[in-house]
């Protein structure tokens, strides 16, 4: 896919995910933060929906250490929505200047352990 990844997640609803990534510039170097960068990671149920189910920001929500951009999709995050596929995407923005790294789907599939067992 020209412009960004496709990357399709599977895992079991209400899990917490750790998800790393890495951004690089034209040629091929770790990018240098200005400050004045935002990353949106947004899950819908689909791309036209009005509605986010899941929104990750930096610097807010997703950290950078080492050249890695990291966050956490923590348990409460999943656990209220239906099993099934979602859609993602995760999009760079600095000033004018917007760019999505990666799209694809999350499927959420069922849990043997649920909350009220535990």
């Amino acid at each position: 896919m020209k412009g960004g990844y496709k990357v399709d997640l599977e895992f079991i609803r209400g899990d917490t995910q750790f998800i790393k990534f890495k951004l690089k510039d034209g040629l091929g170097n770790p990018i240098t933060l200005t400050g004045r960068e935002n990353i949106y990671f947004t899950v819908k149920q689909d791309p036209n929906s009005s509605k986010v189910l899941i929104q990750k920001k930096y610097p807010i929500d997703i950290k950078y250490q080492e050249g890695y951009f990291i966050f956490t999709m923590d348990s409460e995050d999943t656990s209220d929505l239906a099993y099934g596929t979602y859609q993602y995407d995760i999009v760079f923005k600095a000033e004018d200047f917007v760019k999505t790294l990666g799209v694809g789907t999350i499927t959420l599939i069922e849990e043997i352990t649920h909350r009220r067992d535990e």
